[in-house]
């Protein structure tokens, strides 16, 4: 199944943030960009590593590309990719010219969520141009395996430690740990697509006994710069080879550990990204889909430690909307 991106476009950042949480409750995911210089940047990271996007939202206004223009632009470099051009000041545009755009909506504002979404539906349907960008997608969605966090919440009277274990032993399960919070239990799931492992939650996980509710987040790969993709090989490769000399990973045996759910906005993904695969406490970093758009493992010598590191260390961070913390506990202390 494709997953539905919009690129958002506008220089108001409570709209973006509105927008994106709105389209995200009906099935989308926005990649917010405050400007049209930043815009252009993206689509061409996005084209690069192949990633489709479903349709862009443009603001006429804009501080550093007026919104007309940059239509022009995005119509010549990329003419399969529908555009919805959004404005609060339609009385001062020309119709013809927007008519001549041949851009797929014209919104004025104030506009809804749901009128937005019914535009999208409608490109989605009627578009034929916008076929192989949805190939394009389908197909990396088919080329290699796919990982999915899947947060689990356990029936009160379930067996708890019965449930854990018919989920540790399942094909597919990378990780199976059980976590104090909201959640009960967090699994790292990986298959060759998509649909395997949508196949995989609604026919092997939802049917075991005393399991409430699942909450999925699938793993991504960000979209970055080269100089922050470089910089971030590099450490990769220092870190591989300090794993080797030192045995580094997943000890839970020396060490406690917690998973973070982090909320972040997208314009500044890069930073806070970067910040984080760097720090030493940070064992993975993954960019996810979903309620939370990133999921880490930290680890310390003991929980009060890696309290500190979130306190001082993430929820600072510019561009941090939401923290919560799930330690992972030993069964056996239980």
């Amino acid at each position: 199944m494709m997953q539905k991106k919009i690129l958002l476009v506008d220089d108001e950042s409570s709209l973006r943030r509105s927008l994106s949480l709105s389209l995200r409750q009906r099935g989308y995911e926005t990649e917010p960009c405050e400007n049209g210089v930043n815009a252009l940047k993206k689509l061409e990271l996005y084209m690069k590593n192949e990633i489709g996007l479903s349709c862009v939202v443009l603001d006429i206004r804009l501080p550093d590309i007026d919104g007309i223009k940059l239509a022009k632009i995005i119509k010549f470099k990329y003419p399969g990719l529908p555009i919805i051009l959004i404005t609060g000041h339609a009385d001062l545009y020309n119709p013809e010219e927007i008519k001549d755009l041949r851009v797929s909506a014209f919104l004025e504002k104030p506009f809804s969520a749901d009128e937005l979404s019914d535009q999208f539906e409608t490109i989605l349907k009627q578009q034929q141009s916008i076929a192989e960008l949805i190939d394009a997608r389908e197909e990396e969605d088919n080329a290699g395996s796919k990982s999915t966090y899947m947060l689990i919440k356990v029936e009160d009277d379930a067996d708890f430690f019965e449930i854990h274990r018919k989920l540790h032993y399942l094909e597919n399960v990378l990780y199976c740990d059980a976590t104090k919070g909201e959640y009960d239990i967090f699994l790292l799931v990986q298959a060759d697509s998509r649909d395997e492992t949508g196949a995989i939650l609604e026919n092997k996980i939802m049917s075991i006994a005393g399991i409430k509710e699942v909450e999925c987040l699938d793993v991504e790969p960000p979209v970055l710069d080269d100089a922050t993709n470089d910089i971030i090989q590099a450490a990769e490769e220092v870190t591989a080879n300090e794993s080797l000399e030192q045995g580094k990973g997943r000890d839970m045996a020396r060490r406690v550990c917690s998973y973070l759910l982090m909320e972040v906005e997208k314009e500044k993904l890069d930073n806070i990204y970067l910040n984080l695969r760097l720090n030493e406490r940070v064992v993975y970093c993954d960019y996810t889909v979903g309620k939370y758009n990133m999921v880490l493992l930290v680890t310390g010598n003991y929980f009060g430690e890696i309290d500190k590191f979130v306190e001082e260390k993430v929820v600072n961070l510019d561009g941090v909307l939401k923290v919560k913390e799930y330690p992972i506990v030993n069964l056996y202390e239980m």
